[in-house]
């Protein structure tokens, strides 16, 4: 399921939206300047959004490599926002 967005339509993307990548991976694009990169999981029964970097300073590749750290994280238990927020 993974890997349904292309490095070239996430750099020209420039509308408002959520894009899915697959495996809880998204492109946020708030605006034409401003994109980030968010995992999308549920932990305890809640939805869970964990950030992953600006679009400026992480690539596509890295974006699904820090999905992947992210979500073996939560499969052993750990709740990365409330980590985040101890932190």
């Amino acid at each position: 399921m993974a890997g349904r967005l292309k490095a070239l339509d996430v750099e020209c993307e420039e509308k408002p939206g959520k894009y899915a990548d697959g495996d809880g991976l998204y492109l946020i694009v708030a605006g034409p300047t401003s994109k980030n990169w968010s995992y999308r999981y549920w932990f305890k029964g809640k939805e869970r959004w964990h950030g992953l970097g600006s679009f400026k300073d992480v690539s596509l590749k890295q974006a699904r490599l820090a999905r992947d750290a992210a979500r073996r994280q939560v499969r052993d238990g750990i709740d990365l926002v409330e980590k985040k927020r101890v932190a």
